[in-house]
Parts: structure tokens; sequence; C-alpha cells
């Protein structure tokens, strides 16, 4: 298994135990066919890759199903094959540095087409030796020794909206994240971090140049009050002064930062904003660097911890704003942390790929899942979802300090045939009824 591929696995893994969740759990409540997954990588399993290629040439041994672990999409399947079991969607976007946002827009959209009710989204990069060098060769990433002859510590050289950065600075891995419906958190008691009020992705029109960045994501506010980005904030009763912060893809180049704040800037006139009210950015790659294909998957974990603890973090590299990153009268830069004294309600992402594509979320605080449902449900959902948090808490606390590992990797797939033909047609009926089950834990199914 390629690395990147364990890594996700794992995350995966961690992903349910914090929702109190087991694959086995979800698979009582919801049809086979109906749980996919959209998670991507922008370049797949970079390890494989270079292996593919160099060690036939140098007469290394390796394994007889290294193309397998190359390909971009195992990174993935090996999720669904060996934790999730899902029968639904599978779909790996390939977006550059935006993948992971891709991802979410791609699980956004199976879920309200009906293809999916419950979704494993995420996005994955690894570091290696060319891409360090690819970067480089583009001037795309910091210099090291010229940053350090200015003064700026190594911890230090990832310096988005500052007006001494001079490039991105590598790091590697992502995140998983689990999108489903409000009927089956609701029926689950599932623990809600977010609530997806918008996702979408755009591309840039005709450019002379791969990665310089452009104004397509302001497609997200095409229509202002009627576009998609504003009509989606609406259905959960929010509006554009409600969006309070930004988490943006700042990669601490020249051209990226300026561009990125000009695209906030317009969408938010678009949308009406009342002149004066700040919108606070969050450029996150200040403290983790660029993992590129799973930058969004960070974002969106920390927007996430925005929402539960009211703390908006500083930029911690920030010591002399560039004015061009500010423009307009909303977008604040901070290098201090913001602690509120109530929760912020709402809150953009936006992610940037080579190949001239960008997306942009909208998430809302959880809250406005709690409110959408009735006081009587509300007791037991608040009740049941407590009670998968402490146990996810538990989970993760025990996999830190010696217990029980949090990935269980699944062998047996729910059918206790074993004749291989009769445990096909198990499997088939399963598949066709819609009220089927596969039930992974009593080696039966229902």
């Amino acid at each position: 298994m390629d690395p990147l591929a364990a890594w996700n696995l794992v995350a995966t893994a961690e992903a349910f135990a914090h929702a109190g969740l087991s694959p086995a759990e979800l698979h009582d409540a919801v049809h086979p066919t109906m749980i996919g997954n959209t998670q991507g990588s922008g370049m797949g399993g970079m390890a494989s890759i270079k292996s593919l290629y160099v060690d036939p040439m140098v007469g290394t041994e390796h394994a007889n199903d290294l193309l397998q672990e190359a390909l971009g999409n195992v990174v993935s399947a090996h999720t669904n094959t060996e934790l999730v079991g899902g029968y639904g969607p599978m779909v790996h976007p390939v977006a550059a540095c935006a993948t992971a946002a891709v991802s979410l827009e791609d699980a956004v959209d199976k879920i309200r087409l009906g293809k999916a009710k419950f979704v494993v989204a995420g996005g994955w990069d690894d570091l290696s030796d060319e891409g360090i060098n690819g970067f480089a060769d583009m001037s795309a990433t910091a210099d090291n020794t010229a940053l350090a002859d200015a003064g700026i510590a190594p911890r230090f050289q990832s310096r988005p909206g500052d007006k001494r950065r001079g490039g991105f600075v590598e790091a590697q891995g992502g995140g998983s994240f689990l999108v489903c419906t409000g009927e089956v958190a609701l029926q689950m008691g599932l623990p809600v971090r977010a609530v997806v009020a918008y996702a979408g992705s755009f591309g840039d029109g005709i450019n002379a140049s791969i990665p310089a960045p452009g104004l397509g994501a302001i497609g997200a506010a095409t229509g202002g009050n009627d576009s998609p980005l504003m009509t989606g904030l609406a259905k959960l009763g929010l509006s554009a002064d409600d969006i309070e912060v930004v988490s943006k893809h700042d990669t601490s180049t020249a051209a990226n930062d300026p561009n990125e704040a000009q695209i906030h800037t317009t969408i938010q006139a678009a949308l009406g904003r009342t002149p004066g009210a700040p919108l606070r950015v969050i450029s996150q790659k200040s403290l983790t660097g660029h993992a590129k294909g799973g930058a969004a998957a960070w974002q969106l974990a920390g927007l996430c911890d925005v929402f539960a603890s009211n703390v908006i973090p500083g930029n911690q590299s920030l010591t002399c704003v560039d004015p061009e990153v500010v423009p307009g009268d909303w977008l604040t830069v901070d290098y201090r942390p913001l602690d509120r004294a109530t929760p912020v309600q709402a809150a953009l992402l936006t992610s940037l790929g080579f190949g001239h594509v960008s997306a942009v979320v909208a998430v809302a605080h959880p809250d406005v899942f709690v409110a959408a449902i009735s006081q009587d449900q509300q007791v037991s959902y608040l009740e049941r979802s407590r009670e998968r948090r402490a146990i996810g808490c538990i989970a993760a606390l025990a996999a830190r300090h010696g217990g029980t590992s949090v990935l269980q990797r699944q062998t047996y797939r729910g059918f206790p045939t074993k004749d291989v033909e009769t445990a096909r047609e198990e499997e088939a009926t399963v598949l066709l009824d819609p009220a089927g089950r596969i039930d992974l834990r009593e080696r039966s199914h229902a």
C-alpha cells in the first residue's frame, strides 16, 4: 500500500471514530448503494509513481501490484474496500491544490441529486523530491536561504498576506470528512460540525499560464441575491452579513494572495454586504504550510474548530500586511486571535489549483441544523449526538495513549455463505432490495 493510501485509511477511520460512528452502524441505517466516496488527490501515490518508473530501470525489487498503488483513485479506494464498504458513487477528483474542496462539492452534488445519502470526502497529497524541485523551478515555493538571509526564521517562512512573502512552504497529508443528509444525521444522532450551505467550482476562461490565478470564483455570486451562493445561505436563514470569516487559500505567492482578496471583495459587494461589516481572514497555511490536494481539508477542519470554540485564529507569520490583500472595507487581517462572545454564524472557504480550478464553499454553524428540527426532535437528537461525541473523544484519546487503534480493517464482507456463487446471489439480492442492509457484525444480512 502506498504511504499516502495508508494515511488516508487511518484518517478516515479517525473521522468515523470522532463521530462516534462505525461503518457497521452506518450500514444498519443506510442502503449500501447510498454510501459513496469522493476522496481525491492531486498526484496520487507519489512514492509508488516514482518506484514504478525508477525501480525497473535500476533493477530494484518491487511489488508486482505497484501500478495500482500509483493510480490516483486507488488512494481513495482503499478506504472503501478495507473500511467503509459502500456500493454508492466512487468519484475521485483530481483538481491539483483545490482537490479537497472539489471533493466536497462532488459529495454535496451526489447527495442533492439523490445518488447518495452518506459520502466520505477529502483530499490528499504527498511530499517528494520531484514535487519540491518542480515547484522550486517554477518559483512557486519559498526560497529558504533568501528568507533566512532576510532574518526570517524557517517556522515563519510561510507568510500569506505579508509584504515579505516569498512563496509557499510545502506540506504533506490531508484529511477526511463525512458528509450526509440532515435526515441521516437526525436519524442516527450524528454530531454535526458544520452545515454545507453551498459548494461550487469554476474555471478562469482562456489563459496563457497554468498556475496564475484568475477571477472565475466570483461566479459563485452571479446574480447577487439570486446567486447560488446567496440562495444556499438564505435557505438556512442567513444573510451576507452573517458571513463573518473567510478561510483563504493564500499560498504566500505574489499573485495569489491579492487576487483571492479581490475575489472575496467582489463577491461581498455582489451579495450586498453592509459597508464596513468586518470579514475576518484566516490564512491557515501560515501554520500548516501547503498540502496541495489536501489543503482545503485542513481549512474545513479549521472552520469547524472556529464554530466549536468561538475563536478565530490569527495568522502567526504576519508582521506587515500587504495593502493589496485588504482591498475595500471588509477584509480584516490580523496576527492576533479573536475570542468572540458569540458564535460565528457562517464562513467561506476558497481553494485554488493549477489548471485554473477554483472552488468556493460556504458552511454554517451547526446550530442552524438544530434550529431546523422540531423541539421534540431537538431533545432526543442533542442527547444522542452528545453521546456519540463523547464516544468519539474517548476513542481518540485511547488510541493515542496505547489503547485500541481507531483503524480496524474490515475483511468480512457481510455475506456468511462460503459458496462463492451463493454469496454473490445474496449480495445481488441485498443491492436490489431498497430495504436491504449488509450486516458487517453478525455475519448475516437482513
